[in-house]
């Protein structure tokens, strides 16, 4: 008979095994090297398109070449985005004023979010330097609720909300995610941004849409009954528009600067972070981390994860229209550098990893250099990097690659706060 003891340690290797597997793999994962493979973004941006003419100016961009490609965006990739109904008021609690050893405070947001006839709670919590402000915010969705992302003993999650199951990680399998997924998968360094004056925001988009097949789809068909403009909702058009309900509820807070909210997001997260930059230009600039298929990797270069790969794997994330591109990569009549493109001239962070080929770090790289031309019409300056490995956080787009795979880790955070630094500091 075995020992509890033996039980525990078989149990252990069974959890561990696949996380160290692909932790002691990572090398062996397709490398993406520093030289540039350039691909054209299609099509380019400032020239003619069908009866429009060349684009020279900033009006003649706002007025025409951006709503164009907002639409072609919208309706064949991302969906229909919610009308922007007036947020309802539940709650505004100072949780603490005691966060990390008196340096910052917490406040926890509770909000009533409208589409259509259907409601839904959404959380927002704050952690506030306490210091003499408004300070600048970065605005992060997490892919767990806010007690994941914000472990404080204050953050209550709340009762029926749909979450992934590693959400509920803890002990042994915490510490394994963090040495496989990188320290700051789901936590920020949130003492060293409060420190350099910056607040942070965490909420979890999945409190209207869940990040999860069944009840995604579920959720987005009571909405779906009623399409919008460009079609069906899907959940990442929807995140996107959740994070600007938020803006709506910043503008009111005191504590924070509304010309000052930094969008931040990894992964899905990041898709729909770049989203709402692109749709909502009070956001004053954009971390969008290893965002890949429909984030800003271009697809049409047909490398890394395929329109055909993530529509059968998360079918609720986009509009049905996408996938009507599946194993067609190059027939969808508009690509990433448009949605990079829509940011502009607000500072984007395009965050990327050697060893994430299928988040398709050349594919951002040239989307970078393809949605330059419109940044230099706002009189920015061209992106300039050489290699993939030449990151500059003073740039309009800062490309930053590092080691490694897909994750977020204190590299990628040092990278983001220097770019911080250079274009948000008090």
């Amino acid at each position: 008979m075995s020992s509890p003891k033996s039980n525990w340690s078989k149990a252990l290797m069974a959890l561990a095994a696949p996380l160290m597997l692909v932790a002691c793999t990572a090398a062996g994962l397709p490398k993406v090297h520093k030289w540039p493979e350039p691909f054209p973004g299609a099509p380019a941006l400032l020239e003619p398109v069908g009866s429009m003419s060349a684009v020279s100016t900033t009006a003649q961009w706002q007025t025409e070449r951006a709503p164009y490609f907002r639409e072609l965006l919208l309706n064949e990739i991302y969906g229909s985005i919610p009308p922007a109904t007036p947020f309802k008021p539940v709650s505004r609690k100072v949780l603490s004023e005691d966060i990390l050893g008196g340096e910052a405070s917490l406040i926890a947001v509770r909000m009533i979010l409208n589409i259509q006839d259907e409601s839904y709670l959404q959380d927002l919590h704050i952690v506030v330097p306490n210091t003499e402000g408004p300070h600048p915010l970065i605005l992060g969705a997490g892919s767990c609720p806010n007690d994941v992302t914000l472990p404080y003993e204050e953050i209550v999650r709340p009762r029926h909300v749909i979450y992934p199951d590693y959400c509920n990680a803890s002990g042994v399998t915490e510490g394994l995610s963090k040495f496989v997924f990188g320290r700051y998968i789901e936590t920020p360094p949130i003492k060293r941004l409060i420190r350099e004056g910056f607040a942070y925001g965490a909420y979890y988009p999945g409190m209207v849409i869940p990040d999860e097949d069944e009840a995604g789809v579920e959720r987005l068909a009571t909405i779906n009954r009623n399409p919008g403009p460009n079609g069906p909702y899907g959940a990442v058009g929807v995140w996107a528009w959740t994070a600007s309900r938020l803006a709506d509820y910043l503008e009111t807070e005191p504590a924070i600067d509304p010309e000052r909210i930094i969008l931040f997001g990894h992964s899905r997260m990041a898709k729909s972070s770049l989203l709402a930059a692109a749709l909502d230009d009070r956001f004053a600039g954009v971390m969008t981390h290893q965002s890949g298929t429909a984030g800003a990797s271009l697809q049409r270069n047909e490398v890394g994860e395929s329109i055909a790969e993530i529509t059968e794997r998360y079918p609720h994330w986009f509009s049905p229209r996408y996938a009507e591109y599946a194993n067609n990569d190059v027939s969808v009549p508009v690509d990433q550098h448009a949605l990079i493109a829509l940011v502009a001239p607000r500072p984007v962070f395009l965050g990327n990893a050697e060893h994430d080929q299928w988040s398709d770090p050349q594919g951002a790289f040239s989307a970078a250099q393809a949605a330059s031309p419109v940044y230099q019409l706002y009189g920015e300056e061209p992106f300039t990097a050489r290699t993939l490995r030449d990151f500059q956080p003073e740039a309009p787009i800062a490309y930053q690659f590092r080691n490694g795979t897909h994750g977020i880790t204190p590299e990628d955070w040092r990278a983001m706060r220097k770019w911080l630094a250079a274009h948000f500091a008090e």
